[in-house]
């Protein structure tokens, strides 16, 4: 069974939902900024904008390697392979996402109390 379209639909999918993620989890870091100067909120945008980019790379390739092992392994239907990784590729990179933020709000605070 070939499973090439089913692994592509759901890595473009993913990526299309984790962009959405990430734009709303990097507007919010505005929004949680505020009040930081340009000195410590750039790194902490930078660092943020970063792990979201890693993130949806690590989980395109979770949404493209699963529907083949799904399909190919037990023998599912590709609907529900293509199903079953988009969810799993969302929620681990919208889990990651949203620890990225925290992480770039910790780094805003330590670059501001440093000074």
């Amino acid at each position: 069974m070939p499973t090439k379209a089913p692994s592509i639909i759901s890595m473009i999918v993913t990526v299309l939902i984790l962009l959405l993620t990430a734009a709303l989890g990097l507007f919010g870091l505005v929004i949680a900024l505020n009040g930081y100067n340009d000195s410590s909120g750039g790194p902490a945008l930078a660092t943020t904008f970063a792990c979201n980019g890693i993130i949806i790379i690590l989980a395109a390739v979770l949404a493209w390697k699963l529907p083949k092992w799904l399909v190919g392994k037990f023998n599912w239907n590709s609907v529900l392979a293509v199903i079953v990784s988009v969810i799993a590729g969302t929620t681990a990179g919208g889990i990651l996402s949203f620890i990225s933020v925290f992480i770039g709000i910790f780094i805003a605070d330590a670059i501001w109390n440093a000074r």
